[in-house]
C-alpha cells in the first residue's frame, strides 16, 4: 500500500501531548533526523551554519511523490499513524505530524524529494516544494535529484527574533546535536551519518554490525576490546511465567508493528573503563534514547562494588518492547516515557549484565594465530630442534571435564609469583591473577549472599568507642554493651571475623561508618588471603575455580581489576614470531 500523508482526526489529535516540538537547532535536527529514519534511510548527512540558523538534512530514504510533498507540512499530518488504535501500537519514531508544520511557521521551509520505493509505482520524478506560514506550497518545481529527500530550513525563529535571545551560544547548540546524533547512532548502528559545519566535516560516524562498533567511535577512550556485547530476545511464555499481564496481542499481529521483545547490551568492562560520571548510563527503547530512571537506576546496582570509588559504568541497554507497553506522551520531545512492566525488565537487565560480567567460553572466544603464522610454526617446528605446545594437558583428575560442567573456562594454575600473582594458562594465553583481590571478590559475594552476625561466648573488650560508632554497631546489628569505663563488650560479630586473632581491630574498623555494603567490603578485604602468602598447586587452582564462579570475577570490591591477560597473539606480536621464525628458517 502507498503510503499516504493524511490530516489526523481530531479525536487523535486531543491525545497526543503537544508541547513546543522546535526550540533549538537541535530540536530541529532532532525531528528531521527522526522523519529519515522513519523512511528507512541508511545515509543521513547534516550541514549546518549556527550563525545563520540554517540546518538541511539529506537522507536516501524512500522519498516522497509530489501528493504528499503537498500535504507534508500542514498540522497534524503523517503517514504514520491514521486512527486512535494506532496509538497503542507506534513503532516509528515521529508520529504526531507537527514537526514540518512547526518549521515552516518558524523559519523558511523548502523540500526537495524524489521516491525511492516500489510503493510508489512509477512516480520517480523529483520535485521542490516551498512552503509558506501555514504550511502550504507556494512553489513547485520539477528538479533532478538522487532518490530520497533533502529538507531545507533557514532563517530559523527569524520571525520571532525574540525568541532566538536567551538561546545558548552556536558552540553549546552543536554540542547539542552530537549528542543527540550519537545517542541515535547507537540505536541505529547500520546508518552513515555525517555532520558538517559549514563547508568543515565536524562529525563522521561509520556504520557497524551492532551498537559496540559505535561506541568507540563515540567515547574516544573506549577501545573495542573494553566492551561486551549481549544481544537476547525476551521469551513472552517467561513474561507470563512472571505475572505480566500480556494484553490480547492479536491485535498487534501486523507485519509492519514489532511482533518479538528483545534485549542488546553494550557493557564497558569495568576493569577496563568506567566514568567520572553516571553520563553514559543510557537506555534505549524502540529505536530512540529516553530517560527512564528506574531502569537507569537497575543499571548502576547491578554494576554496584564493580567500577572504582566515585566512577560510573559505560554501559548502554537497547530494549525492543511490544508498543502498546510504553506511553510516549509523557514528555513533548520524546525524551521520557512511562513503561508498563518495570520489574521485569529491571530483572531482565539484571540478568543480562550478570552474563557479560561471567567468564566463559561463549563470551571470551579464543583468538587464534592467522593461517600464515600458523603455517610458519609448522614449517619451523619440522626443521628446528625444538616444539611449542599449544594445548594444556589434561590432568590425571579429567579438570577440563569438570570445569565444562560448572561453566568455567579452561583455567590451569601453573605457578606464583611473589607469592602474589597466579599465573594461569588457557588455551589462548596466560593471565596474571592477584591473589588477594581475587579471594576478595570471593569472600564479598559470600557476604552478600548471607551476612551473618553470630553470638560470641567470649566477648571482645573494646576500648574509647564514641557514640557515634556504637550507633554504627547498631545499625550493623553488632550487640555491644558497657562493660566499665570507657569499656565496651562485643557480644556478637560478623561469622567471618568471629574466630580471627584480630577480630577486635576489625569491629573497630567496622565501626567507623559505612552503611552495610562497606561493612561486607571492609570484612572480606580483612579476611582474604594475603599478598606475600605462599600457596600450593591444588591451592591456587581451587582459588581460581571459585573466583571464576563469582559474579563479577573481573574487579574486587573495591574496583580494582583483577586479572592481566596475556593473549598468545599478543605475545606472538611482540616477540615477533612470524618474523624471527620465518628469517632464520629461510621461509
Amino acid at each position: 500500500m502507498r503510503p499516504k500523508i493524511q490530516t489526523l482526526p481530531k479525536e487523535v489529535v486531543n491525545l497526543i501531548a503537544a508541547g513546543e516540538v522546535i526550540d533549538s537547532l537541535a530540536a530541529v535536527v532532532r525531528e528531521l533526523v527522526e522523519n529519515s529514519l522513519d523512511a528507512g534511510a541508511t545515509r543521513i548527512i547534516i550541514s549546518i551554519i549556527s550563525e545563520q540558523w540554517r540546518v538541511q538534512i539529506s537522507d536516501n530514504g524512500m522519498g516522497m511523490n509530489l501528493a504528499n510533498l503537498k500535504q507534508a507540512a500542514h498540522p497534524h499530518s503523517t503517514s504514520k499513524i491514521t486512527n486512535l488504535q494506532d496509538l497503542t501500537k507506534i513503532s516509528s519514531l515521529g508520529f504526531r505530524g507537527e514537526a514540518l508544520h512547526s518549521l515552516a511557521n518558524l523559519s523558511n521551509l523548502e523540500i526537495l524529494s524524489r521516491p525511492n520505493s516500489p510503493l510508489f509505482g512509477d512516480e520517480s520524478e523529483g520535485w521542490r516544494v516551498v512552503y509558506n506560514e501555514q504550511g502550504k506550497p507556494i512553489e513547485v518545481e520539477r528538479v533532478a535529484i538522487a532518490p530520497g529527500t533533502i529538507i531545507k530550513v533557514s532563517n530559523l525563529f527569524g520571525k520571532w527574533p525574540v525568541r532566538r535571545q536567551g538561546m545558548p551560544s552556536p558552540p553549546q547548540q552543536m554540542r547539542g546535536i552530537q549528542l543527540i546524533i550519537q545517542q541515535i547512532a547507537l540505536c541505529y548502528p547500520d546508518v552513515t551519518w555525517q555532520v558538517w559545519q559549514g563547508r568543515k566535516l565536524w562529525m563522521h560516524i561509520s556504520p557497524g554490525p551492532t551498537a559496540k562498533q559505535i561506541l568507540p567511535q563515540i567515547l574516544s577512550t573506549v577501545r573495542l576490546s573494553d566492551l561486551q556485547y549481549i544481544q537476547q530476545e525476551v521469551d513472552e511464555q517467561e513474561a507470563e511465567e512472571l505475572n505480566i499481564k500480556i494484553l490480547n496481542f492479536s491485535q498487534y499481529q501486523d507485519s509492519q508493528f514489532l511482533d518479538r521483545q528483545s534485549l542488546e547490551l553494550v557493557l564497558g568492562l569495568p576493569d577496563r573503563c568506567h566514568r567520572r560520571r553516571p553520563d553514559w548510563v543510557k537506555v534505549g527503547i524502540n529505536g530512540r534514547v529516553v530517560k527512564v530512571p528506574e531502569l537507569e537506576q537497575a543499571i548502576i546496582s547491578s554494576l554496584a562494588r564493580t567500577c572504582p570509588g566515585d566512577r560510573y559504568p559505560v554501559c548502554f541497554i537497547h530494549l525492543q518492547i511490544f508498543p502498546y507497553q510504553i506511553n510516549w506522551n509523557r514528555h513533548p520531545a520524546k525524551t521520557e516515557i512511562y513503561l508498563d512492566n518495570l520489574k521485569f525488565w529491571q530483572q531482565q537487565i539484571n540478568l543480562a549484565i550478570g552474563k557479560a560480567l561471567q567468564f566463559s567460553s561463549e563470551m571470551m572466544p579464543e583468538f587464534p594465530l592467522s593461517e600464515r603464522v600458523e603455517k610458519i610454526l609448522k614449517v619451523s617446528e619440522n626443521r628446528g630442534n625444538y616444539q611449542t605446545r599449544r594445548g594444556i594437558e589434561v590432568s590425571p583428575d579429567n579438570r577440563e571435564e569438570k570445569n565444562q560442567e560448572l561453566g568455567l573456562i579452561e583455567l590451569k594454575a601453573i605457578a606464583q609469583l611473589h607469592n602474589t600473582y597466579i599465573v594461569g594458562e588457557h588455551p589462548s594465553g596466560m593471565w596474571l591473577i592477584e591473589q588477594h583481590i581475587a579471594h576478595e571478590r570471593i569472600l564479598y559475594e559470600e557476604l552478600c549472599d548471607a551476612w551473618q552476625v553470630i553470638f560470641l561466648e567470649t566477648p571482645i573488650i573494646l576500648h574509647h568507642l564514641s557514640s557515634a560508632q556504637i550507633e554504627q554497631f547498631q545499625r550493623l546489628n553488632i550487640e555491644v554493651e558497657i562493660f566499665g569505663d570507657l569499656v565496651w563488650a562485643a557480644r556478637s560479630a560478623p561469622k567471618m571475623l568471629a574466630k580471627r586473632n584480630d577480630c577486635a581491630d576489625a569491629l573497630i574498623e567496622l565501626s567507623k561508618g559505612g552503611d552495610l555494603e562497606s561493612a561486607k567490603v571492609a570484612t572480606a578485604c580483612r579476611s582474604a588471603i594475603r599478598n606475600g602468602t605462599p600457596l600450593s598447586l591444588p591451592e591456587m587452582q581451587s582459588l581460581l575455580n571459585k573466583w571464576q564462579l563469582t559474579r563479577n570475577p573481573r574487579t574486587c570490591p573495591h574496583g580494582r581489576p583483577i586479572y592481566l591477560p596475556l593473549e598468545e597473539s599478543a605475545l606472538a606480536r611482540f616477540f615477533r614470531r612470524h618474523w624471527v621464525i620465518g628469517k632464520s628458517h629461510g621461509i
